[in-house]
C-alpha cells in the first residue's frame, strides 16, 4: 500500500453481516484490508458492481489486501456478509 494513504472507512473487530458505510467518490485507487477469522466464507461488497469472496480459516487470522482501480465512480455502499462463526476487521483507504 502507498504511503500517504488515508483511512475512508472502518469496521470491527465484529462478527456476522453488516453494512459497514459509504465509500465518497474520487479519482484514486482504494485499498480493502480485510483480517477474519473463523470457518466459513466472508464476502466484501462495494456496490454496484464489485463482489470479493474470501475463505476464513478457524483458528487463523487470515489477511487480505485488494487494490482496487475502479476510475471516478459515484458512491460506493460496502457490505460485509458472514456468519456469526466469522470475526472480521475491515479497512478501506484511498
Amino acid at each position: 500500500m502507498d504511503a500517504g494513504t488515508k483511512t475512508v472507512l472502518k469496521a470491527g473487530p465484529t462478527k456476522g453481516s453488516m453494512v459497514v458505510g459509504d465509500v465518497p467518490p474520487g479519482k484514486d485507487e482504494l485499498w480493502v484490508l480485510f483480517n477474519c477469522r473463523g470457518d466459513g466464507t466472508a464476502e466484501i461488497s462495494l456496490e454496484p458492481g464489485v463482489k470479493m469472496p474470501f475463505t476464513c480459516l478457524d483458528g487463523l487470522i487470515s489477511p487480505i489486501m485488494n487494490r482496487l482501480d475502479l476510475g471516478r465512480r459515484k458512491t460506493l455502499t460496502v457490505r460485509v456478509q458472514a456468519p456469526e462463526s466469522v470475526e472480521w476487521a475491515l479497512r478501506v483507504t484511498r
